[in-house]
């Protein structure tokens, strides 16, 4: 059976059981890009809705989605019988999925007070509802990708026990998952629009010793058509006035060439002692920024129109403030938590394998 695996190019094996710093670094810039991305909570000028948060909502959740696939299946340890399984579901519901309910009830109580939503047993169990069937749809629509990546936990054992043959012609075939007629209803467009991402993260991670042996400057060719694409968004791209530059497979297009730009980025950002541990700390707490952050820049936003600083503040210092706390919030939350004992599953870290 090892033997098999080792032909499946397990990430098991090797020095793949080494820590990837480069995939901290990646996980710490889309988590930024993420918040950023967040942060039109009002009117915003030209240059940020027309520029910035277009090329933003053009590859970021695939990019995303792709490196917590790569690392589910990089940290993953093998369920050998059906009771082990049914404890990793339960596992992952108690660490990973109460949260997800925890923030999500929160939220609709919250809109009680600031939205004068009349409070009721049956608001709040069509609330809980919603967040459980169509989190699109809920107070916290944000947190779509929180249950989509738990979706995806749930099925990973399942898939990987798959020939690699076989994941690879999944792979093939979620690019196809788009075209199927959709609804919110358990996710069902994002787990269209994403589960492409989420195979080929799976197989990057198997496939890691043949990335490893990728030159640097290969990884520059691969990241021109990236760049060439972020050069039209910030220049002809600003003048047609689209909302979300993803028209049919065209986020498959910037998704996919997202990745070796990023990979670029990360392995020159490493060399950065700085910036790199900021990027580390942000990765290794990106569940609790992605819960969080948007908790934080309603609040910010609040403060400052009530501070009557919203309109004449330039947006630039707007969006830098925000980003930078609900960044640096959450990971201080993090760490009360878990000294509290109260620490959860997340999404997979990027640890050494034992």
């Amino acid at each position: 059976m090892a033997k098999k695996e080792k032909k499946q190019h397990s990430p098991k094996t090797g020095n793949d059981k080494q820590r990837l710093v480069a995939i901290d670094m990646m996980i710490g810039l889309a988590m930024t890009l993420v918040v950023l991305g967040h942060s039109s909570v009002g009117s915003e000028p030209y240059w940020y809705s027309h520029g910035l948060h277009n090329w933003i909502y053009s590859f970021h959740m695939e990019l995303f989605l792709f490196l917590s696939a790569f690392l589910i299946r990089y940290t993953y340890k093998e369920i050998k019988s059906p009771l082990e399984y049914a404890n990793y579901i339960w596992r992952k519901i108690k660490k990973f999925f109460v949260w997800f309910i925890v923030v999500g009830m929160t939220a609709a109580l919250l809109a009680c007070l600031f939205k004068g939503v009349p409070f009721s047993g049956g608001y709040v169990w069509q609330s809980l509802r919603t967040l459980l069937l169509s989190p699109r749809l809920s107070e916290t629509s944000f947190l779509w990708y929180i249950y989509i990546l738990f979706g995806y936990y749930l099925i990973s054992p399942l898939f990987f026990r798959l020939p690699q043959w076989g994941r690879v012609l999944t792979c093939v075939a979620t690019l196809f998952l788009p075209m199927l007629p959709q609804s919110q209803f358990l996710a069902a467009y994002d787990f269209c629009q994403y589960s492409f991402f989420y195979c080929l993260g799976v197989l990057c991670a198997e496939w890691i010793d043949e990335i490893r042996s990728v030159k640097i400057w290969q990884w520059g060719l691969m990241s021109i058509p990236f760049v060439s694409w972020t050069a039209w968004v910030f220049g002809e791209g600003m003048d047609i006035g689209f909302e979300h530059p993803q028209l049919g497979w065209w986020h498959i297009v910037t998704g996919v060439s997202s990745i070796p730009f990023f990979y670029l980025i990360a392995c020159a950002i490493k060399k950065l002692k700085i910036t790199s541990k900021i990027l580390t700390l942000i990765s290794k707490d990106c569940y609790w920024i992605y819960l969080l952050q948007m908790f934080v820049i309603w609040g910010c936003s609040i403060v400052a129109l009530k501070a009557g600083l919203k309109g004449t503040m330039p947006f630039g210092l707007f969006l830098t403030a925000s980003s930078i706390l609900a960044l640096a919030i959450p990971v201080a939350l993090a760490e009360i938590v878990k000294k509290a004992g109260l620490s959860f599953e997340g999404p997979a870290k990027n640890t050494s394998l034992k």
